[in-house]
């Protein structure tokens, strides 16, 4: 998968996991859910672009206002981490989970520089119908740019018993997981530096700046 491909993913993934500001969006179908949040993001975008061109960093305050109350970052850490869980402290495990979600908000940040809202558009595949106790669901997505053909996305969410809400934690990109591709990547980096180490360098990653039209280099890379 190029990395153009997981750019244009990650940035859907901004578009269709989003949340309201001042009150978050409920929905017991996540299929609905995820339509209606979309909306808003692009609302959002829209009426704040100036002030986004004057400070690209303020793309951290809308991912974090706006995404991550529907992203269930700490799942995706604890996936992550994989058999480490088992083998750091308590500590540094709380370290990681916050090191892990500013890490998740810088690169979504960065996402949203290569993204032209005039180009991509995302379409939403027929929702299958969940039973009533359903707990995990995909949502399947295409997104499309002009003169490029569509990339196929699959949302894996799960439902969040403490919060009553549906949180996405994959996203699968023609066929690929991000999540199963990080967890690979930062196994290595800790295989090589050790789980303190790891967290200092995904800190240092989650605080360079954010630089408007920049060319985003692959997020695993230097971490």
């Amino acid at each position: 998968m190029s990395f153009k491909k997981w750019l244009l993913a990650l940035v859907a993934m901004v578009v269709v996991s989003s949340a309201a500001n001042a009150e978050l969006i409920r929905n017991d179908d996540p299929h609905e859910l995820l339509k209606e949040v979309a909306e808003v993001t692009f609302e959002r975008i829209e009426n704040e672009r100036a002030k986004i061109d004057e400070d690209p960093n303020y793309l951290k305050v809308i991912v974090k206002e706006e995404l991550m109350p529907y992203v269930d970052s700490l799942y995706a850490s604890k996936k992550v981490l994989g058999r480490y869980l088992r083998d750091t402290t308590q500590e540094q495990r709380e370290a990681f989970y916050r090191a892990f979600y500013d890490y998740l908000v810088a690169t979504y940040a960065r996402a949203f520089t290569q993204y032209d809202e005039s180009k991509h558009t995302v379409s939403f595949e027929p929702a299958a119908e969940l039973p009533d106790d359903a707990r995990t669901a995909v949502v399947k997505t295409r997104v499309k740019e002009t003169g490029r053909p569509e990339i196929r996305l699959d949302f894996r969410i799960r439902y969040d018993r403490d919060e009553d809400i549906w949180k996405a934690y994959d996203l699968v990109v023609e066929g690929i997981s991000l999540l199963n591709s990080k967890q690979s990547e930062i196994s290595a980096v800790i295989r090589s530096n050790g789980i303190d180490k790891t967290i200092e360098l995904i800190e240092q990653k989650a605080q360079e700046p954010i630089k408007a039209d920049e060319e985003v280099d692959n997020p695993a890379e230097g971490i």
